[in-house]
C-alpha cells in the first residue's frame, strides 16, 4: 500500500516499510526518510550518492559497505553512515542477507550531532546492538506520517531520540570524548541565539564574538569543531533556510523576505540564495506550488 499525503510517501509491503520524501526547510535538523527492509540475497546500492545523511542499523545477517576507499564487512549490531553527496556502495551477503533499519536526515546541526557520536567523514561505521530501540523510534515516525505540525514534531522527536542514544552509547564507551558541555558549547549556543535574535540586521562575526566576550578566532574554532562550518558559513545557511520557510507564504514579497533575513539588497540576496540552493528565490517558490 502506498499513500501520498502531500508531504511524504508511505509504502508497506512484506519485509519492507518506507516513509520517504519528508524533507522540509527546518534549519537545525529534519527527518528526510526512514524505513525497515529484509534484503534479498545480493541486494545492493551503488556506486552512487545520497542527498542526506543516512544511518543503516543492521538487525540480522551481514553485508559489506564501501566508502572513502575503504571496505567494511558488517553484521548484526553494526551500523554504517552515508554522508551527503559521497559515493558509496553496499551489498547484502548472498547467504545471510542483512535486515536493516535506516533513518535519513539533514540540517545544519546534523554533522555536529553525528560527531558527538564519534561519526565523521573518516569514521563511518560503528556498533549499537539495541536495534529494538531504533525500531521503536522508526515505528513512531511511521505512525506520525500524516501531514501536520504535530506529526512533524513527533517524527523529529523520534530522530532526536535515536541520535541521543548513539551519543550516550559512544560517551559511555569513550569517557575521554564525552560531549562538549563546557564553555565551548555554551559559547556556541549564545552565538546561535544572537544570530537568531539579530537575523534581520547586518551582523558581523566580530559583533557576535564581542557580545559573547571571546576572541573571533576562538569563536571560529568552536564553530568549526562542533558544526564543521565557519560562523559566516553557518549564518549564510541559516539565513537562506529561514528564507525558504518564508517563501512558502505567497503573499510575501521577495524583497521583504530578503530584508527580514538580513539582506537590504534583493539582488545580493538572490545571488547568495542561488549559490546555496542552486535556484533563485523565485524559482524555489515555484517548486512549492
Amino acid at each position: 500500500m502506498a499513500k501520498d499525503g502531500g508531504k511524504g510517501v508511505y509504502i508497506s509491503a512484506a519485509g519492507f516499510q518506507l516513509l520517504d520524501n519528508l524533507s522540509n526547510d527546518t534549519v537545525d535538523l529534519c527527518l528526510d526518510t526512514c524505513g525497515v527492509q529484509n534484503c534479498a540475497p545480493g541486494h545492493r546500492f551503488g556506486p552512487g550518492a545520497r542527498e542526506a545523511f543516512i544511518i543503516h542499523f543492521i538487525c540480522e545477517g551481514k553485508g559489506v559497505y564501501r566508502a572513502g576507499g575503504e571496505t567494511y564487512p558488517l553484521g548484526k549490531g553494526d551500523f554504517f553512515v552515508i554522508f551527503p553527496d559521497t559515493e558509496v556502495y553496499y551489498e547484502a551477503d548472498r547467504r545471510e542477507p542483512w535486515e536493516y533499519i535506516w533513518v535519513g536526515f539533514r540540517g545544519i546541526k546534523a554533522a555536529s550531532y553525528l560527531k558527538c557520536a564519534g561519526i565523521d567523514g573518516t569514521t563511518l561505521v560503528g556498533h549499537y546492538s539495541n536495534t529494538a530501540y531504533i525500531l521503536s523510534c522508526v515505528q513512531q515516525m511511521m505512525l506520525a506520517r500524516a501531514v501536520g505540525v504535530s506529526n512533524e514534531l513527533k517524527r523529529t522527536a523520534a530522530l532526536f531520540q535515536i541520535l541521543a542514544a548513539l551519543i550516550e552509547d559512544y560517551a559511555a564507551a569513550h569517557p575521554e570524548a564525552r560531549e562538549d558541555s563546557g564553555a565551548g558549547r555554551d559559547y556556541l549556543d549564545r552565538a546561535l541565539a544572537y544570530m537568531d535574535e539579530h537575523l534581520a540586521e547586518n551582523i558581523r562575526i566580530n559583533d557576535i564574538a564581542a557580545h559573547i566576550g571571546i576572541d573571533r578566532t576562538y569563536l571560529s574554532a568552536v564553530f568549526q569543531r562542533t558544526l564543521n562550518l565557519s560562523p559566516r558559513e553557518y549564518l549564510v545557511r541559516y539565513r537562506v533556510n529561514r528564507a525558504c520557510m518564508l517563501l512558502r507564504d505567497p503573499d510575501r514579497k521577495i524583497s521583504e523576505i530578503a530584508k527580514s533575513v538580513g539582506y537590504d539588497d534583493p539582488l545580493s540576496f538572490s545571488k547568495i540564495f542561488k549559490k546555496t540552493k542552486g535556484v533563485t528565490p523565485s524559482e524555489y517558490r515555484l517548486t512549492l506550488t
